[in-house]
């Protein structure tokens, strides 16, 4: 009886997965969005079952795939199954909801690696040069038709142009990093509702406003900051890249835990939940507000600012 339950829930899931697929390779708008709830069915198999069952539940998939989509969506079907398995096992084993988030973070980076990988090696496509180099014709192409437009075109921006192409390429693993940390986020809150409402394990995630990072982050961007000013590495250098990748990576954490002393200063104060949420908006249109929350996270993890709150509202 047991085995035919299981067996049955497991049809309805595959069921749910080859429709979601199958809209988001059939309807492009569709596409991005239901990506991130592409991982639901897996992620309810694994909380549910053991990961041997889980792992087949995914080959099945990936051979749905083929059917219902096309052989370019297996590699969809592998990220999307690879991380629901992941955090649907980790979520079964009852662990932390941060570990669950760091343990989806990393499938998500060795997905997308191994699909690059994939692609250079078997078809001889290199997706990252080939983006390089379209932004490299384009910001070409931009510059040429102004010029025949009979606009000057200082020589200043076209260097600025290629100096940004240049740092995009440079920041691509940190840009990876903070992808995959963003993709991790998007698929908890897709699948949260579904965890809770069709299994028994729940995922407590402790309230924004009571975020608070390792306060050794800061000596980490301390210390980044320091090198990066005195020992100025060369561009295009191993060391630059180093050094460039792990700043924007820091300044992004230090950036988040600026949001989160910012919700907490806002539920210390009773304002509306809205005010923080409209700060936050705001300052990723307006980099100089960004650059205020980001030193408010630096404050908050080298001070106790938060006590120094909380004996005030007492």
């Amino acid at each position: 009886m047991y085995n035919g339950r299981k067996i049955a829930e497991g049809g309805a899931l595959l069921a749910l997965f080859s429709i979601l697929l199958f809209l988001s390779v059939q309807i492009p708008l569709l596409g991005m969005p239901l990506f991130f709830f592409l991982p639901i069915p897996f992620i309810l198999t694994a909380v549910k079952h053991d990961l041997g069952w889980s792992i087949g539940f995914l080959v099945v998939a990936c051979c749905l795939s083929a059917l219902f989509g096309t052989i370019s969506a297996i590699p969809m079907t592998l990220l999307t199954g690879a991380t629901g398995v992941t955090i649907g096992a980790l979520i079964r084993r009852d662990k932390p909801a941060y570990m669950v988030y760091i343990g989806a973070v990393l499938i998500l980076i060795i997905g997308i690696m191994a699909m690059y990988g994939a692609a250079a090696w078997f078809f001889n496509v290199n997706f990252i040069e080939d983006f390089i180099r379209l932004l490299r014709e384009s910001v070409r192409r931009s510059m040429d038709m102004m010029a025949a437009m009979g606009q000057e075109v200082p020589e200043t921006l076209t260097k600025q142009f290629n100096d940004w192409v240049t740092m995009l390429n440079t920041l691509l693993p940190a840009l990876l990093v903070t992808t995959a940390m963003v993709m991790a986020g998007l698929i908890f809150l897709a699948s949260h509702p579904f965890i809770k409402r069709f299994s028994e394990k729940k995922v407590s995630w402790p309230p924004f406003r009571e975020l608070q990072l390792p306060k050794s982050l800061l000596w980490y961007y301390l210390i980044t900051m320091v090198a990066g000013f005195f020992l100025r590495p060369e561009d295009g250098s191993y060391f630059y890249m180093v050094i460039a990748n792990l700043l924007l990576v820091l300044q992004l954490l230090m950036l988040i835990q600026g949001y989160s002393l910012l919700f907490f200063f806002s539920h210390i104060k009773g304002w509306a939940k809205v005010v923080p949420v409209l700060i936050l908006v705001f300052s990723l249109l307006l980099p100089f507000i960004q650059a205020f929350v980001r030193i408010a996270g630096i404050i908050d993890l080298g001070f106790p600012i938060r006590d120094v709150l909380r004996k005030k509202q007492q």
